[in-house]
């Protein structure tokens, strides 16, 4: 409970420090609420066009992939016929070409005909995907082409339509004087939102903004605002406060209402969470897709809290990795993995176990501290360790994420990289990194169907992961039709919930124990056994 004398010198301090700020501070405190109040809203808007930018894209994407995989490659009748169904099935795409390896044009649909200019550098999503700004000749309008790759000699080009890109969230009173400017990331412009040819007002450089940038795809959002407009709002509120000034009981009153009700800020409830032991570990079981045998498990972070109810990672994990707290997270989820699995791994030296890292573990060598402290002397031995980094977020070191990484490597344990082909790494530096094995995401393996020939996102990562001596793991499988798909085409293991969901310790356990996954035998894990 808090301490009513407290409560007392905290309302009188605030009463008196209130009494004597003169009436223009108060004012200007307005002002900068105003500012963040703006900042916080084009946050949200350039959020929510950078959202509608990926699905756009997401829809391209699965159009090029799709036309490829049903053979448009040999520039046939029947290829442009598929080309021009693409472009009336989806609103997003307005024209389709097949070009050779130096962007000379094989084939197209012939609805539109028009040229275009290049006006950025390929940012490469993928091995096989590239984005670039383009415009045309004859509008001068401007626009994204979408390149892939699914062989050395040949791709296909998509340019999207200029009005499928932006989303205009701008309300009313902000529009005469508010601009979104979509640009990729080497700061190419590709349209404004609403389009405007005079832009004069952002010349007075008194703007208010906000931008947001693409985790999957290489663009941003930039939203800004006049600031005098901006202030028009809070005019009247300004008459207000002054009013305001001088009821100096009703200011007391809102303080201690306020100081009664105030919840601890999201850092100090999840630091409330690790005291009371309240992050507990889920395990998801790890299949072998040629044995049918259980491998192992990946552990998932839940919260349990003092009335029950179960949060999932989404209610806490960004506020842990932002404030440096996913690093003792880590660590409480590894001693309890050594509580709940201890007895029944160091009878099962084959079956291995997943910790998922992000960015901030690999700065400086503390998990490496904390996994042969915590994993020396333990029945889980270090060897049956797998260590996730996930590739949607930048490692901001690379230097260091490789040291850090063949540490882990020494000590025994083994490092994945997850979400592969999602995010900021790139492919190419799978080797760099040195990692041992590829978890292959799951926004890959949902379009995978029965009738499914060719996969080329997942293909081309399996045959990268094999050239480099990797395992492959498939997350996200809920079909048998992926299952199928996935063995054919050389991916090692799976987990996913046509399997199992993750499951508390008790569930997990019973279940290694029913499906006798491994030996009882004191073998040490094979390359292939991964979770």
């Amino acid at each position: 409970m808090v301490n009513k004398k407290a409560i007392k010198l905290v309302v009188v301090t605030c009463c008196l420090v209130i009494a004597g700020v003169p009436p223009l501070a108060f004012v200007r405190y307005l002002e900068n609420h105003a500012v963040y109040s703006a900042e916080e809203t084009l946050g949200d808007y350039a959020g929510r066009m950078v959202d509608h930018l990926e699905v756009t894209i997401d829809e391209g994407v699965l159009a090029l992939t799709d036309l490829a995989a049903n053979g448009v490659m040999a520039c046939d009748s029947a290829a442009i016929d598929a080309m021009r169904r693409a472009i009336f099935d989806t609103y997003v795409l307005r024209e389709i070409a097949v070009v050779d390896s130096d962007g000379n044009t094989v084939c197209a649909d012939t609805i539109f005909k028009t040229e275009r200019w290049t006006l950025s550098r390929q940012d490469t999503v993928n091995r096989a995907i590239d984005v670039s700004v383009v415009t045309d000749e004859q509008t001068f309008m401007r626009s994204l082409a979408l390149r892939y790759r699914p062989s050395e000699d040949r791709a296909l080009v998509a340019h999207f339509a200029p009005n499928s890109l932006g989303l205009d969230v701008l309300p009313d009173r902000w529009r005469s004087a508010g601009l979104a400017r979509l640009t990729l990331l080497d700061g190419t412009e590709f349209q404004t939102v609403p389009n405007r040819i005079d832009t004069a007002f952002e010349q007075t450089g008194d703007m208010i903004g906000a931008m947001a940038v693409s985790n999957r795809y290489p663009l941003s959002v930039d939203v800004r605002v006049d600031r005098e407009t901006v202030m028009r709002d809070y005019e009247s509120l300004k008459a207000y406060a002054l009013v305001a000034m001088s009821i100096f009981a009703s200011i007391v009153l809102g303080v201690a209402v306020f100081i009664a009700r105030q919840r601890p800020s999201a850092s100090d409830d999840i630091s409330q969470g690790l005291r009371a032991g309240e992050f507990i570990p889920y395990y998801q079981p790890v299949i072998n897709l040629n044995t049918g045998r259980l491998e192992g498990c990946e552990v998932l972070v839940r919260r349990r809290r003092r009335d029950g109810t179960i949060q999932s990672p989404a209610a806490f994990i960004a506020q842990a990795e932002a404030d440096g707290q996913i690093v003792p997270l880590t660590r409480q989820l590894m001693r309890l993995t050594i509580d709940d699995l201890g007895a029944c791994y160091a009878r099962r030296r084959g079956m291995s176990v997943a910790f998922n890292l992000c960015a901030h573990h690999f700065t400086n060598d503390q998990i490496v501290r904390d996994v042969e402290a915590i994993f020396a002397e333990s029945p889980i031995s270090p060897s049956q360790l797998i260590l996730e980094v996930t590739e949607r977020f930048p490692l901001d070191d690379t230097a260091t994420a490789v040291r850090v990484i063949a540490d882990l490597q020494a000590v025994g344990a083994k490092v994945a990289l997850d979400d592969a082909g999602t995010g900021h790494s790139g492919l190419a530096m799978l080797h760099r990194l040195g990692m041992d094995i590829v978890k292959i995401d799951k926004l890959f393996i949902d379009p995978i169907q029965a009738d499914t020939k060719n996969a080329p996102i997942v293909d081309s990562l399996v045959d990268l992961a094999k050239k480099l001596g990797m395992s492959v793991i498939a997350e996200g499988v809920e079909t048998l039709d992926q299952v199928n798909y996935l063995r054919s085409h050389g991916v090692d293991s799976a987990q996913g919930y046509l399997f199992a969901p993750p499951l508390p310790a008790a569930s997990y356990i019973a279940l290694v124990e029913a499906m006798g996954s491994v030996s009882e035998e004191a073998e040490e894990p094979k390359t292939g056994m991964v979770a």
